[in-house]
């Protein structure tokens, strides 16, 4: 009789083993469910945070060439109109001269 209540407390701790390792596969399951989904969304968000950062950055070097694009701009014209006031007393005197070797 002692060795069939060894054998039925046996296979009761048996079954008892078989649930409980069960029931930890299943929480690490979960937990591992979890992590990847935590891990999902923290990617997300970084993904998120570079497409931001990369509209930003298109934004600004945009704002940045415009202004660089003006700067010049209003030096190619001060330029130009320092070459046009340079050059305006010339072409009176070339056009003078000119005119005074062709006619007599």
């Amino acid at each position: 009789m002692q060795g069939i209540e060894l054998v039925k407390n046996l296979a009761e701790l048996d079954r008892e083993l078989v649930k409980k390792l069960e029931e930890a596969r299943q929480s690490a399951d979960r937990r591992i469910a979890r992590a990847q989904e935590k891990a999902r969304r923290i990617l997300d968000e970084a993904e998120s945070q570079i497409r931001q950062l990369e509209e930003a950055s298109k934004v600004r070097i945009s704002e940045e060439s415009a202004k660089l694009a003006g700067e010049a701009q209003v030096r190619a014209e001060a330029e130009a109109q320092r070459i046009c006031s340079e050059a305006d007393p010339n072409i009176e005197l070339a056009v003078r001269f000119i005119l005074s070797e062709v006619l007599p």
